[in-house]
């Protein structure tokens, strides 16, 4: 009985081992096949696989926010919903409010999307035309140069305009903080000479932006502002975005901080925005974002004529409001297409939406805190694609700020104790000193 026992285990364990090989196998092929039928740049479907993702996500941003490199908002999605979302540290760090999903931050050229949308919607109505010159809608400006640029032109960064995102009006500079109405800052500003043929190169402008924003107001008669309300932003729901009209934390929206080694935050400089205007004047939530994604996504809230404009990519692979590229061999998700845009409001916020359509995936970090970013947003994208990240270490810059640091914020808190050994130091001093004075005046021998 005993050797039968031990043959029937025998044969129970063979066949275990051979049904968890066949297991394995299976598994293995069904992966290859489905990596086979895949498109480029597809995302990995899944109930199981999207509960993982998240934790995977949840540990690269705590990781991110242990280390002070990120300050603001994250939220992820795949097929169309959200798997990971999260508000990281403070909105506004004084009064320790902190940040969430809803919280509003500046988005900066973000903006350029929503003006784009703006001004293709009037086209489809007949009240704006792509071909028409600049000077047809805006009387007031240089007809040598108006009358060759075209609104297209504006929308694609290909009317001749010099390059201004490094203008001082557009940093950090005293110059930003200087108030300026949307037309009067144009005519000062956005009237230049043309720095080559228009259409035949690409050159960033925001002033190109601030003149559609202002050919929209001309047209429709109404603010750019309202334009955004009506048109777009309450049809979607998008309850937390609007102008900010230099009231953002007014709003309840975050305020703008500037880090330092340590990390160490202090209020980033005041740049007025109202010349900004429909270059980058807006603010809104990662959850807006979101909807906003979903908006220009198939089948979404848009019309497809406008979605196939917006994302038809021309020079430097802009396309309006949006750069529209192939990820390269070697990165996560290669060969599938991907459409991003960074907004950039210089010692306030950083904002970076990235989409990626074969799975209807998207990225959205809002930063109210400048100065670090450290390859967050590729991190997620291998994710996303079920790539391994690289996770961050800390910098050495900041283990040598918090090495003072540390003692610094321990005497603030603590200034009782401070006040306590700052007296018994002064008085140890004190006594060397006069043990050293007394010394010199004893005769010598």
């Amino acid at each position: 009985m005993g050797s039968e026992r031990r043959g029937v285990r025998a044969q129970d364990c063979f066949s275990g081992c051979v049904n968890r090989i066949l297991s394995c196998v299976v598994r293995s092929l069904s992966l290859a096949l489905l990596l086979v039928l895949l498109p480029p740049g597809a995302c990995a479907a899944g109930g199981e696989g999207t509960s993982a993702k998240a934790a995977r996500i949840d540990a690269l941003v705590s990781r991110y926010e242990k280390y002070g490199y990120l300050n603001g908002a994250v939220l992820v999605a795949e097929r169309g919903e959200i798997i990971y979302e999260k508000g990281v540290g403070y909105a506004n760090m004084e009064s320790r409010t902190p940040n969430t999903p809803r919280t509003k931050f500046g988005i900066a050229s973000l903006t350029k999307q929503f003006t784009a949308v703006l001004v293709l919607q009037r086209v489809a109505e007949g009240k704006i035309r792509l071909e028409a010159r600049i000077t047809e809608y805006l009387p007031w400006y240089r007809k040598d140069t108006g009358g060759r640029m075209t609104v297209e032109q504006l929308l694609r960064h290909t009317s001749g305009l010099p390059p201004d995102f490094d203008f001082p009006e557009f940093s950090d500079s005293e110059a930003a903080s200087q108030h300026y109405e949307p037309q009067a800052f144009a005519e000062k500003f956005c009237q230049q000479n043309l720095q080559f043929d228009p259409g035949t190169k690409w050159q960033y402008s925001n002033c190109g932006y601030d003149l559609l924003g202002l050919i929209l107001e001309e047209v429709t008669g109404k603010s750019f502002d309202e334009l955004l309300q009506e048109r777009l932003l309450n049809p979607l729901g998008m309850n937390d975005t609007g102008m900010d009209g230099n009231d953002l934390t007014q709003k309840g929206g975050a305020s703008g901080y500037v880090r330092h080694a340590g990390p160490r935050y202090v209020p980033g400089p005041y740049e007025d925005r109202g010349h900004i205007f429909s270059a980058g004047a807006m603010y809104s939530s990662v959850e807006d974002l979101f909807r906003w994604s979903l908006a220009l996504s198939d089948g979404g809230w848009l019309p497809k004529e406008i979605r196939d404009q917006i994302f038809r990519p021309g020079i430097h692979d802009w396309g309006y409001g949006w750069f529209v590229t192939k990820i390269q061999p070697g990165e996560p998700g290669a060969g599938g297409t991907m459409e991003e845009m960074r907004g950039d409001l210089p010692g306030n916020f950083f904002s970076w939406i990235l989409r990626y359509p074969e799975c209807d995936g998207v990225i959205v970090v809002l930063r109210n805190a400048y100065g670090s970013t450290e390859r967050l947003e590729q991190n997620l994208q291998a994710i996303l694609f079920d790539q391994q990240p690289r996770m961050p270490s800390r910098n050495a810059k900041d283990m040598l700020a918090r090495a003072w640091l540390i003692p610094e914020e321990w005497t603030v808190s603590h200034r009782s104790y401070s006040v306590v050994i700052l007296l018994l130091l002064l008085t140890l001093v004190w006594q060397m000193a006069r043990r050293r004075k007394g010394r010199r005046a004893s005769p010598g021998i």
